[in-house]
């Protein structure tokens, strides 16, 4: 006998989690989230887990500065320790970029942001260990903070199961099924679970599900790299962490971690496509050198690190950066969660909520508005302020 669902969720990160949280708390009957490896395998567990409100555009910015007060209070408004700690962050361009920076701090502090501009005189005030060389100007944003993107998937999940939804762990969807016009379940590999909603929150594989049914989601999957560095003794020891870091013009992000270890990632635009099931998931010694000297440019300190260790994740890159949070008209009942381009984990907790939301009533918040997925055909692509579409 086929199995019934009323809502199945596809991809078990922090975004199907979330959703599958939201879903489960006001009630839906029976929600089933399927994810072929482990929940928070995928790209989450790659993240670099930054939770910052420095965004370009007023709505994203208001995303951003709600999800950040719900990292702050994790265990209150979820429910377990999503490892969220207060870094702060200090962001940093050259010449070039000072008009842009001044603008994007503007529109922050309209939004509420706690944030100011510095000069690069203030920055080593600020954020202790980062160089002013070649700084035209900075801003500094003490609210951002960093957390553990397994541990904040995992209390996603827990919190779903406890409110009733069933979560399966190694289930592969290969199709989604349909009669007409009309999703009603999805095939997999231990067999069809039937449900009349289904919500792709699968990162890039949401795209082959998808053209399987004839919709062509505008979703690249692109490579970035990550290093970890142990920082020299003296500079934090083993438990001290210093300020996040965007440093604009070598177009990297430093996140501190525990163990005395920075990691370091690029904020690179990245237009060469990857397969994200056989891609280079270590660095190069070439890419190791080189985001060592980076890193020790933007803290002089990291010039004296040891790597210790590399990967690299997957981005599902959309053409402006943002993603498709929408129903898929051209199938009903079938649901988009996907597109992030770097930015889900931090978004995470409105996101999952906005989902809930749309699927149980059909209704978007007006911010949810702008990543409808019919924006790119009418040319109303968001356009981030940043030459860097992955910083938003």
């Amino acid at each position: 006998m086929t199995e019934q669902a009323d809502i199945i969720i596809i991809g078990g990160g922090v975004m199907g989690a979330s959703i599958a949280y939201h879903l489960a708390r006001q009630g839906s009957s029976k929600i089933v989230l399927l994810e072929r490896q482990g929940i928070g395998n995928g790209t989450t567990g790659r993240s670099g887990a930054i939770v910052r409100q420095h965004y370009s555009n007023e709505f994203t910015v208001r995303m951003a500065k709600e999800s950040l007060a719900v990292f702050q209070q994790f265990d209150d408004r979820v429910g377990g320790d999503c490892g969220f700690v207060t870094t702060g962050m200090v962001v940093m361009t050259g010449a070039e970029g000072v008009d842009a920076l001044r603008a994007n701090v503007l529109i922050q502090q309209e939004q509420g942001v706690n944030t100011r501009l510095i000069s690069a005189d203030e920055i080593d005030e600020a954020a202790s260990g980062y160089s002013s060389a070649g700084v035209a100007l900075a801003c500094y944003e003490p609210d951002t903070g960093v957390a553990d993107p397994m541990a904040t998937t995992y209390c996603f999940a827990q919190r779903a199961r406890d409110h009733g939804a069933i979560i399966r762990e190694g289930v592969t969807v290969t199709r989604i099924l349909t009669i007409g016009e009309r999703a009603t379940g999805v095939q997999t590999s231990q067999g069809d679970i039937q449900a009349p909603t289904v919500v792709l929150a699968a990162n890039v594989w949401s795209v082959a599900l998808a053209q399987l049914l004839g919709i062509t989601l505008p979703i690249t999957a692109t490579r970035h790299p990550m290093l970890a560095l142990r920082r020299p003794n003296d500079f934090g020891g083993r438990q001290g962490l210093h300020a996040v870091g965007l440093d604009l013009a070598r177009q990297i992000y430093l996140r501190p971690d525990f163990g005395g270890i920075t990691l370091i990632g690029s904020a690179e635009n990245v237009f060469i496509p990857s397969d994200p099931d056989n891609y280079p998931q270590s660095l190069s010694e070439a890419e190791i050198a080189h985001y060592r000297t980076l890193g020790g440019g933007t803290i002089p300190a990291l010039a004296r690190a040891v790597p210790r260790g590399t990967w690299a994740g997957i981005y599902d890159d959309t053409p402006d950066f943002h993603p498709i949070l929408d129903r898929l008209s051209a199938c009903e009942g079938l649901y988009c969660a996907a597109g992030f381009s770097g930015h889900g984990f931090k978004l995470s907790p409105v996101i999952g909520a906005w989902m809930a939301q749309l699927i149980l009533t059909g209704n978007k918040p007006d911010d949810m508005k702008h990543f409808a997925f019919d924006r790119f055909a009418q040319g109303k692509e968001i356009r981030p302020r940043y030459s860097s579409g992955v910083l938003g």
